[in-house]
């Protein structure tokens, strides 16, 4: 029974009526599945980039803590790492991690740096351990280390190219770039740049490499390690795509370290008092 003045509605209605309901329903359904599968898709993303990053060995890393040439401080949601040197030094290098790369992974190779090179090496955490969503974190380390007065940014990998892009937008607070296994993807300008391969590389993409020295300054410089692989850049396994060293870790270290320090005598006139170790050469190609 219809209240006077309202006419029952139609079969037309009534369909359209269950069909609009319907389209709701579908729709409603439709959203919580997307909905789900972005969660699931957040949570594994996470998960494989932030749970799952690769760390150096736990032994590794309480052996740098202990080593008494160096002073290791945790900072910037990964590691600050000096000369025991009680002068102040005056050169810093922040070290831009490899995409899905933990900062401790680069302790041994900051200690190895730092030591040889005198500078204060500063390793920061990537959010979800990759340096494309942290481009600008090295402000807020050179902010916060105000004892340094000249800065070179860089890194390995990933981190490589986000450090060029950092270089790229801060040329008057970056006096250099420093990459390992990695390569510029923008252009940095006149900035003195050092790009570290080793030979048995086999996860740097050679062709982006080769072209990507285009946005480097014409005197840039290559130097290559012979038998070093990708993963030695730092301390870690497991890296996709990559091939077994011909040397050790330690020793890539070694020669990673010495490369270094020979290039910031040179181009940045930051120079040690001993001799250099010239088993690794410095080739400007």
């Amino acid at each position: 029974m219809w209240p006077h003045g309202v006419n029952a509605p139609s079969h037309n209605d009534v369909r359209q009526w269950v069909a609009e309901r319907s389209l709701r329903r579908v729709a409603i359904r439709a959203l919580s599945v997307v909905a789900v599968i972005a969660i699931l898709s957040s949570v594994g993303f996470y998960t494989y980039f932030g749970v799952f990053a690769h760390h150096a060995p736990a032994d590794v890393q309480q052996s740098v803590r202990a080593d008494a040439n160096v002073t290791v401080t945790e900072a910037y949601g990964g590691y600050v790492v000096s000369d025991a040197d009680p002068d102040v030094e005056r050169l810093g290098l922040i070290f831009y991690p490899g995409g899905r790369v933990a900062p401790d992974a680069y302790l041994p190779t900051a200690a190895r740096i730092a030591e040889r090179a005198n500078v204060t090496v500063v390793i920061p955490k990537m959010r979800m351990n990759l340096a494309v969503f942290s481009q600008g974190r090295a402000d807020a380390v050179i902010d916060g280390e105000s004892q340094v007065s000249r800065w070179v940014v860089g890194g390995h990998s990933l981190g490589g190219a986000m450090a060029c892009r950092y270089a790229g937008n801060n040329a008057d607070t970056v006096d250099g770039v420093v990459l390992v296994g990695s390569y510029c993807d923008r252009p940095i300008g006149e900035t003195p740049t050092i790009a570290v391969l080793g030979t048995r590389d086999a996860v740097l993409d050679r062709e982006r490499f080769a072209a990507g020295r285009e946005n480097l300054p014409p005197d840039h410089t290559v130097s290559r390690i012979e038998g070093m692989n990708h993963s030695q850049a730092g301390w870690y396994s497991g890296q996709r795509g990559g091939q077994p060293a011909r040397i050790s870790t330690p020793e890539a270290h070694r020669r990673l370290a010495t490369v270094i320090a020979e290039w910031l005598c040179h181009e940045l006139d930051h120079c040690i008092n001993d001799s250099m170790d010239m088993s690794t050469s410095i080739v400007n190609v």
